[in-house]
């Protein structure tokens, strides 16, 4: 790797000269003195404006320059390819690998929707032929399902009816017994009592009668007896209805309102039995139909996915675009496709990238900067792209936008951290493409209106940076304080003046005029002599 570190136009230092203090070596500066490596080529961190000498001039006036004031840019020179700043990612939908059946040529233009790329869908077809018989199965489960569910419905609607029914009839029966046969029975015993008494007063008043006429002998004997048989019987009549009586009112009246009453609770307990068997029923065929429904749902998924899959399978244009392999920009990219060039039969991932559609109306140039510089660009910083293949034209461009994380040299140089920067390139859009290599410059300030001398006229002992001045034929070290610097031009701080001189090369040992270093000068520029006679800076 080589260091841009001067004005090639300029004459330099002759290799192998020597200096009359010490043999200090000429300094190569570089903006802060950081070297800067970009893989693939050499880069300096600084841009530079133009110096040009006046044509007639001598060789001693050629070797040598004016100070004056001027401006200069403080640029980095980088490298990278084009890029469109909006493009279209197609990528395959499919969630199996699967091979491609057909792709559009490379390089076409194409309009939206139409077909890019088609994918092997013969396994999906037969899936969606499977998967349509297990829907037409699932349909079938679901209808029977759901008659099934309005059966028992009906069936269930018909026992609470029933159920419901007799306990009306058990209440009603309850109602009757308390409100109308019990007292009708109540009375009927009453009025048989009433009866007996009646007949047992009339025969008993008989039989006392036929008693006194048989003593006087106007009744037989005979009859007295049938009378007497008549009232016994009336006695045994009247005890009989008094005992229907007690044992009616005493056991049967309980007997019958416990009969009453628990034929109600027996049918109220069987109307709840009927209701809560009645809902076990119901909710056992709802499950069973909400199941088969999911089911069907799920199978219809299924099948909906495959034919989604089926879709999936031929990939067309979103938009308007240019047809870009994904092959051909990891090539570009990284020097290399290990699965080679998308073509008929190529293995296609799930969600791998296989055409891009870039919109070449806008461009970028994506280009890559040293570490060191990532502070120090800009998003807004002007910039200029040249670019080889449309002629080696120069557009203007702007900083857009810099990488968040630095990115690793790689194999070329695992220890080189980079960061990408995006560039919008101002341009007519019809004449780039992306994937153009490119040079940018970034403009990462300007010294305006400053003491300029070329970098090549500044030299350094140690620390010290000094210019030689002509003098009587000779020339004489002075020392100076530098500022910002670009790859051609250092502004001077202090040391020089407008108007002087400075040797734009390494004198010999002959031509430098052998003095100290002057106090004044050295405060001037920032420097002084320490206890043990070193220069350092104050």
């Amino acid at each position: 790797m080589s260091l841009q570190s001067i004005d090639r136009s300029r004459p330099t230092a002759r290799p192998g000269s020597s200096r009359s203090r010490g043999g200090a070596s000429r300094i190569l500066v570089i903006g802060g003195a950081v070297l800067l490596l970009l893989a693939g080529g050499t880069w300096g961190i600084y841009s530079f404006a133009t110096s040009n000498q006046p044509a007639g001039e001598s060789q001693s006036t050629l070797e040598t320059h004016l100070v004056t004031e001027a401006s200069f840019n403080i640029s980095t020179t980088c490298n990278g390819e084009l890029e469109a700043r909006r493009q279209i990612e197609v990528r395959s939908k499919l969630d199996n690998s699967s091979t491609i059946a057909w792709i559009i040529a490379e390089g076409t233009s194409v309009k939206k929707d139409e077909v890019l790329i088609r994918l092997n869908a013969d396994d999906l077809e037969t899936r969606r032929i499977e998967a349509e018989l297990q829907v037409e199965n699932a349909k079938a489960a679901f209808a029977k399902a759901e008659t099934e569910l309005s059966i028992q419905e009906r069936a269930n609607s018909a026992d609470i009816q029933a159920a419901q029914v007799k306990l009306d009839l058990a209440a009603l029966a309850l109602d009757q017994w308390d409100k109308g046969d019990k007292k009708q029975k109540q009375e009927d015993n009453k009025q048989a009592i009433a009866k007996a008494v009646a007949e047992h007063e009339r025969l008993q008043e008989k039989y006392e009668k036929s008693i006194t006429l048989e003593k006087e002998g106007f009744v037989s004997t005979d009859e007295l007896k049938r009378d007497k048989l008549a009232y016994d019987e009336a006695v045994r009549e009247l005890e009989k209805a008094r005992l229907a009586q007690e044992i009616y009112d005493t056991y049967q009246i309980l007997m019958d309102g416990t009969q009453k009453r628990s034929d109600v609770e027996q049918a109220t307990s069987e109307l709840d039995r009927t209701k809560q068997q009645a809902e076990i029923e119901l909710k056992s065929k709802e499950t069973a139909r909400n199941t088969s429904r999911r089911q069907l749902d799920v199978q219809e998924q299924k099948l909906a996915k495959l034919v989604e899959a089926i879709a999936n399978a031929t990939l067309v244009a979103p938009a308007d675009g240019l047809v870009v392999y994904s092959s051909s920009m990891e090539r570009n990219r990284w020097g290399g496709d290990n699965d080679g060039p998308l073509q008929i039969g190529r293995q296609v991932y799930p969600n791998q990238l296989l055409i891009v559609l870039p919109d070449t109306t806008e461009m970028v140039a994506s280009v890559r900067i040293h570490e060191s510089l990532q502070s120090r660009v800009k998003v807004g910083q002007k910039a200029t792209v040249k670019i080889d293949a449309a002629g080696g034209r120069a557009f203007d461009a702007t900083v857009a936008s810099i990488g968040i994380l630095a990115e690793s040299g790689g194999m070329r140089d695992p220890n080189l951290r980079e960061y990408t920067v995006k560039l919008s390139v101002d341009s007519e859009a019809a004449s780039l493409k992306p994937a153009m290599r490119c040079e940018a410059e970034i403009v990462m300030g300007q010294v305006e209106n400053a003491t300029t001398v070329p970098i090549q006229a500044v030299f350094n002992d140690g620390m010290m940076r000094y210019v030689y001045i002509p003098t009587d034929n000779k020339f004489v070290r002075r020392p100076v304080k530098i500022g910002r610097m670009s790859e051609r031009f250092a502004e001077v701080a202090a040391g020089v003046k407008n108007g002087e001189r400075v040797l734009l090369r390494e004198p010999t040992a002959g031509e430098i005029l052998d003095q100290p270093w002057d106090p004044e000068q050295l405060a001037l520029a920032g420097y002084k002599r320490n206890e043990d006679g070193s220069i350092v800076r104050v």
